[in-house]
């Protein structure tokens, strides 16, 4: 290979990679999982019509019980390039692949690549604009009513456009299911344009808008320390290590998590009070974004970060993930372990994956 190829293909490879992260919010073994879960949720609810259960099982080959789910999070690895996923879970991967594989199309009405359909950086809508950054004590939270809906506002070049997102893949999941267009079939054109593929878009952006960092223009947390630049990656501390790591396992902390996260399942009520996809999506937005006070001070904690959250001093040791994980802060005006935040916010996204993929079956068929 010449060397101005090699060059090419390391910058290109560079480029990947530091865009990753800021797409990516939970990992993709975690996209693959909650996905699944989704599909198992809507397939033991009685009041799921028949034939909405037999597409659901048509489109998620392989579908596994609930003790192979438990088998799956605590052994299996998938890491950044999905090898082992068909169907719904592999379709609810692909919005991080095309972030990757394609960073330069611009899609429409947006006027952006894919990257920005990802997230919404709540600080940008702030109505004073002095506040328009993130701050310990959420001062640069808007209201409710200070998002506009109206995609053409210049802020979501920057914020990102996530609730118009996952407003558009509702739509053309209703709009498939209605023409009759399931599945990938012989004969159909464009062939990838069918339900299963736009559930599956819909249940990624669904998934990151319960990350918390996703909410924010402070997505890696580095504002809780001195050396910002070499800060821990606190992203990927809460997306996918502990659960997907390729140079550790942590069993105890998975087998840990899995513990709440299957009560959390069973028990979750869903406090998103809007059948409207874009009012929901802000609202769990709004709602998660309350949870990065909690994420930054366990940060500081597992790295032995000194100062305060508004005042960080010194350097920082690499993070501890049990630490962190173990770590108790406040959320949803009660205390709890990161890993309950954690576990409850994916429980969250499982409960809103089955509730918009059946509220879009209704819509398109009435039943």
């Amino acid at each position: 290979m010449q060397p101005r190829f090699i060059f090419r293909f390391l910058l290109v490879l560079i480029l990947i990679l530091a865009a990753a992260p800021r797409a990516q919010a939970w990992g993709n073994k975690e996209h693959i999982q909650i996905t699944r879960l989704a599909v198992m949720r809507l397939l033991d609810e009685p009041t799921t019509p028949d034939a909405m259960k037999d597409w659901l099982r048509q489109v998620t080959p392989g579908l596994r019980d609930f003790k192979a789910e438990r088998d799956y999070f605590l052994n299996a690895r998938v890491g950044l390039i999905v090898r082992d996923a068909d169907g719904l879970p592999y379709w609810a991967t692909m919005p991080d692949m095309m972030v990757n594989a394609d960073a330069r199309t611009k899609l429409e009405p947006y006027g952006v690549a894919e990257r920005l359909m990802h997230f919404i950086d709540l600080e940008f809508f702030a109505k004073d604009e002095s506040k328009r950054r993130y701050a310990h004590d959420l001062s640069g939270k808007p209201a409710f009513e200070d998002v506009p809906r109206d995609v053409s506002d210049p802020r979501y070049q920057q914020a990102g456009f996530l609730p118009f997102r996952v407003e558009e893949c509702y739509k053309q999941l209703v709009r498939a299911i209605g023409e009759g267009k399931l599945t990938d079939t012989p004969g159909q054109f464009p062939r990838d344009d069918h339900a299963a593929k736009w559930a599956g878009y819909l249940a990624h952006y669904l998934e990151d808008n319960t990350q918390p960092h996703h909410s924010s223009i402070e997505y890696k947390s580095a504002s809780y320390f001195a050396r910002k630049q070499q800060a821990p990656n606190v992203h990927a501390e809460m997306e996918y290590r502990m659960n997907d790591d390729d140079a550790a396992d942590f069993m105890t902390l998975r087998e840990e998590f899995w513990t709440i996260f299957e009560k959390d399942l069973k028990d979750f009520k869903d406090p998103v009070t809007t059948k409207d996809p874009w009012a929901a999506s802000l609202q769990v937005s709004l709602q998660s974004y309350d949870a990065l006070p909690m994420v930054g001070l366990a940060a500081m904690a597992a790295s032995a970060q000194a100062g305060t959250p508004d005042k960080p001093t010194g350097a920082a040791k690499p993070l501890d993930t049990e630490v962190f994980f173990r770590f108790k802060g406040r959320y949803l005006g009660r205390e709890m372990t990161v890993m309950e935040m954690k576990s409850y916010q994916q429980a969250w996204a499982v409960v809103r994956v089955a509730t918009m993929w059946r509220q879009a079956w209704k819509e398109a068929t009435g039943e």
